[in-house]
């Protein structure tokens, strides 16, 4: 089987890369409008989206974050992380903040983690068209082992 780093073509990879820094920048963004509320939750689901989307900016685009001790040694260990580790954990950043806080913004800023994990997916799963060797030949001997007995 291909390494996780030869999996999916360039494009596909820079695709989801470029998906996923652009849902972090949408939930930040999305996080300011949401912290404008009067309501406990709603404030406290700003905070979060803000928070995961700098922590997912971390992860993907290490290089807003070289200036750090921490970006330096992301930078060397973000790309062994698995493609469906990143799809599982985009899939969960997307939940907490629409369910609890039901504001458009709150679900627009989850979209760009949903999409990122949809990209994501796409890079788990592989290249369509990859055929599994077929053992039809067997199958056509035993049928006809049954039909002669």
């Amino acid at each position: 089987m291909a390494e996780e780093s030869e999996r999916g073509t360039f494009w596909i990879r820079t695709l989801a890369k470029g998906a996923s820094t652009a849902g972090a920048v949408l939930a930040a963004v999305c996080g300011f409008f949401v912290l404008i509320s009067f309501s406990a939750k709603c404030i406290a689901m700003g905070i979060y989206m803000v928070g995961a989307g700098l922590v997912v900016l971390l992860l993907e685009a290490t290089f807003c974050f070289m200036f750090l001790d921490i970006g330096r040694w992301l930078d060397s260990h973000s790309e062994r992380i698995k493609h469906w580790q990143k799809m599982v954990v985009y899939f969960g950043l997307c939940i907490p903040a629409p369910a609890i806080c039901s504001s458009t913004t709150s679900y627009i800023g989850s979209l760009g983690f949903l999409i990122a994990g949809m990209a994501y997916m796409v890079l788990t799963i592989g290249p369509k068209g990859e055929r599994a060797p077929t053992s039809t030949v067997p199958y056509a001997r035993q049928l006809d082992d049954i039909s002669t007995a």
